[in-house]
């Protein structure tokens, strides 16, 4: 029975870790799940009393109020180290696995070349980074099947335009800031399609060969973002770059480039682009058709491919590819609900449960769907990762993005305009944040301090837990709680009763029939000296003449218990209480008549 209830409470350990729908926030589930496997744990460890075992300490009193207190700081201080050390191992604990998990591939594939691993015959970063977005050193970044971000206020890209008609017309489009694309999806991440590596010189001219765009004027901007010291600095700009200033650029993928070593680290980098940005929107009017493919810009997860081309057929009743398009689109903004904060309490794949189970998610989850869903339309899509929204500032035509403005959306392939952004998150402050200006009345930030400034909080600031409680705290409040703990346990030590060798008591507590007897004794003028025994006593009120008709029952009974083998009688204590009450009533009465 006890191994069941174990059992029991390390499921609902899991249970409460692993967390559900609508259920509480992390931190109370961890402490919940503490609670649980300690009173698991307590009741498994019960052993019942054996005559052959040794005999236990026995408790000489009842439980009072400073006990409870002191099993609360215990507990509490248990569940402040078990958040402290979870929470301190959960980043060496990730790159532990990130690092298996790359080895098992690499001796899964024969050491050959996986997505992006040869794309210039030899990727190495230092570390996982690029920017707000997370990808691994093979190019590869798993779409998460929990979610709770919180992002921050934290400058990440300066852009500047060179006019203010640019920047007005940017202002009332929707913006995006293009980092790096991922054309290939597994079903559980995304990554590069493998490619060889090639180094770009100055003049650095990306190709561009749409014949639809050729007519488009190019949107001048400069790019102004930190260097990454993990070594991921990935090229920026506008979605369509065309061109950009820097002296050299490493190709590591379709629409993936990473920048030159800065000059200036701490300020990091400067450099200017020119971009031809198309977006679905500025389409529908166009006979739209599918470019031509490469498998992996169409292939769909073998796992989940049936659903996905079910789905699809909502959308092709629609006359012509823009109405498919507004259609899907349409879909997922009016039956999935935008969060940052996912359970995924089945532990299902996590595009099969933001499309069939949850239906809730973030810019990632609708950018997945959707590059799916038209895949199984037979239109070649890829995920975009960069920024989108900004804050305009006027007076130099400058757009800041935030580390809150970080974004995710699709890209799909059209005949005569390459690669064109179709966004399907909804339209809301917390998903998709709109443009807007900054008051008149606010400064312009200038870039390179901004950016420095931000380098030298970092470096002194203290990161903290992933909970949100900062270290110093922490271990403030878990040295109030041990010094507590230590006092708590000194006094203990100086009142613990005295006890024999097998554990005995030396003192036993006076029984309550013997406490109602002493209080009689003194009600009625005679009471019981300290140190005298209850046979004395009695010996004594006999030569008063208020010795009880019980007297000889009270000291059979309670030396039995006290000296022999007589075990406790609730019934007889209790008969015997009332003896005592009746015998004080008489003697009581007697005396009053007697004075009166």
């Amino acid at each position: 029975m006890r191994t069941i209830v174990l059992i029991l409470a390390v499921a609902g350990a899991y249970a409460l870790l692993r967390g559900w729908s609508g259920g509480p926030g992390l931190l109370l589930r961890c402490c919940l799940a503490v609670a649980a496997l300690v009173a698991g744990l307590a009741i498994w460890g019960a052993r019942p009393e054996r005559s052959h075992t040794r005999p236990r300490m026995k408790n000489m009193r009842r439980a009072g109020l400073l006990d409870y207190l002191s099993l609360g700081a215990a507990l509490v201080f248990t569940e402040a180290c078990f958040v402290a050390l979870t929470s301190s191992l959960a980043g060496p604990a990730q790159e532990l696995a990130m690092f298996t998990r790359e080895g098992m591939a690499e001796l899964r594939d024969g050491g050959g070349a996986g997505p992006g691993e040869d794309l210039g015959n030899d990727i190495r970063f230092d570390g996982e980074r690029s920017g707000t977005w997370i990808f691994k050193k093979n190019l590869e970044r798993d779409l998460p099947k929990q979610s709770n971000h919180k992002p921050t206020n934290k400058p990440e890209v300066f852009v500047e335009l060179e006019n203010a008609e640019d920047a007005a017309k940017l202002l009332h489009s929707r913006i995006h800031l293009r980092a790096f694309a991922f054309s290939k999806f597994n079903g559980l991440s995304w990554s590069a399609v493998p490619s060889t590596r090639i180094q770009l010189q100055s003049p650095i001219e990306f190709n561009q060969t749409n014949a639809a765009t050729a007519e488009i004027e190019p949107i001048p901007h400069r790019i102004f973002h930190a260097v990454n010291p993990n070594g991921q600095n990935v090229f920026t700009a506008l979605h369509g770059a065309v061109s950009t200033d820097l002296p050299v650029l490493d190709r590591l993928a379709e629409d993936i480039f990473m920048l030159p070593d800065s000059a200036t680290p701490i300020t990091g980098y400067n450099y200017t682009a020119s971009s031809k940005s198309v977006h679905l929107t500025d389409l529908l009017d166009e006979d739209l058709f599918p470019a031509l493919a490469t498998k992996d810009e169409l292939e769909l997860p073998a796992a989940m491919e049936q659903q996905l081309r079910q789905t699809a057929t909502l959308f092709q009743e629609e006359p012509d590819l823009s109405s498919r398009l507004l259609a899907l689109r349409h879909h997922l903004q009016d039956r999935y609900t935008y969060s940052l904060e996912t359970t995924n309490a089945s532990g299902a794949n996590p595009l099969e449960n933001f499309l069939y189970q949850e239906k809730r998610g973030y810019c990632e989850h609708f950018a997945t769907a959707a590059a799916m869903l038209c895949r199984a339309m037979g239109v070649p899509s890829r995920i975009a990762y960069g920024w989108s929204g900004g804050r305009l500032y006027r007076s130099q035509n400058m757009f800041l993005f935030r580390a809150k403005d970080a974004h995710a959306w699709t890209e799909i392939k059209l005949h005569g305009y390459g690669w064109v952004v179709f966004d399907t998150t909804p339209p809301d402050n917390d998903a998709t944040p709109d443009s807007h200006t900054a008051p008149d009345n606010e400064p312009a930030p200038i870039p390179e301090e901004a950016l420095a400034a931000d380098v030298e909080s970092t470096d002194d600031d203290d990161p903290g837990l992933a909970t949100g409680v900062n270290y110093t705290t922490l271990l403030t409040a878990l040295g109030v709680i041990t010094a507590c703990a230590i006092g708590f346990l000194v006094i203990r030590r100086w009142k613990r009763p005295q006890t024999t060798a097998d554990g005995q008591p030396l003192r036993h507590p006076e029984p309550a029939y013997l406490l109602h007897f002493k209080q009689a004794c003194q009600s009625l003028g005679c009471p019981m000296p300290l140190g005298r025994t209850l046979r004395q006593h009695m010996q004594s009120l006999q030569k008063l003449d208020h010795a009880p008709e019980f007297g000889d029952q009270l000291l059979a009974y309670h030396y039995g218990v006290l000296y022999g083998d007589t075990p406790k009688d609730s019934s007889e204590e209790k008969q015997l209480n009332q003896h005592i009450r009746a015998w004080k009533t008489q003697v009581t009465e007697t005396q009053n008549s007697q004075t009166a």
